[in-house]
């Protein structure tokens, strides 16, 4: 019995490091550049701040990060919003940095509407209308009883007055989103995935369009809906 005993008591001290059951990634970390550059101007992925949070370790060395230096503007913009690297940057201030008054008020801020944000130049300047929630459909074009029951194939969305979002799945887990507008210049876009999953991206519009070639969170995942917030309108004449 000492054998299973002697497993037992390893893993036991395995799990003691994480506050839940640590993933293969959880085992592997983050690299030392990207937890520091991540404490002082936020994470770039959800998959990275998720490890961080649910390490003691990171934490620990988070906590007595900023209790010296309280969590930077930067590092505070990520926590605004839904998404899943949202949900983590406020999970690890939640354990690291917690009841602050002083970052509280300044999430506070952030998360007031910024009139910067609110695109000109004829585009609709109803904030509720950027950031709801838009479901694709199956193309009605292509539709057949086989797409029908595709969960891969061909997506679209009708937004702002007939300008389209579609989705184009290319085997595997790749897919590419375009967005179509004659009004903008750059945009944050959200992408929500079945199984919960969000992605947040930056785009540059091109001849109307913005390309964002994607992989999915998961192989047989496909983009369910989609959130737009346009950042930058045409450029002043």
């Amino acid at each position: 019995m000492s054998e299973p005993d002697e497993i037992s008591r390893e893993l036991d001290s395995i799990f003691a490091e994480y506050f839940g059951p640590p993933t293969e990634m959880d085992l592997r970390g983050v690299d030392p550049a990207t937890f520091a550059l991540g404490l002082s101007y936020g994470f770039d992925s959800w998959q990275a701040v998720r490890v961080v949070a649910n390490n003691r370790r990171n934490v620990a060395m988070a906590e007595r990060h900023w209790a010296a230096n309280h969590p930077s503007r930067e590092f505070l913009s990520h926590l605004v919003g839904t998404d899943e690297r949202a949900r983590g940057h406020q999970l690890l201030l939640d354990r690291a940095h917690p009841r602050c008054a002083t970052c509280e008020e300044q999430l506070r801020r952030l998360s007031a509407p910024d009139p910067d944000l609110v695109y000109a130049g004829g585009l609709p300047d109803d904030a509720d209308f950027e950031l709801e929630w838009l479901l694709f459909q199956f193309d009605e074009a292509t539709r057949s009883e086989t797409a029908a029951s595709d969960t891969s194939g061909p997506l679209h969305i009708d937004w702002a007055d007939g300008q389209p979002i579609t989705a184009e799945h290319y085997g595997g887990r790749d897919w590419r989103i375009t967005v179509r507008h004659p009004s903008a210049r750059r945009a944050a876009v959200w992408i929500g995935w079945t199984g919960d999953h969000v992605t947040e991206h930056s785009v540059t519009f091109e001849n109307d369009l913005a390309d964002i070639d994607v992989e999915a969170p998961e192989r047989g995942t496909r983009p369910e809906k989609v959130r737009v917030r346009i950042t930058e309108g045409p450029e002043s004449p």
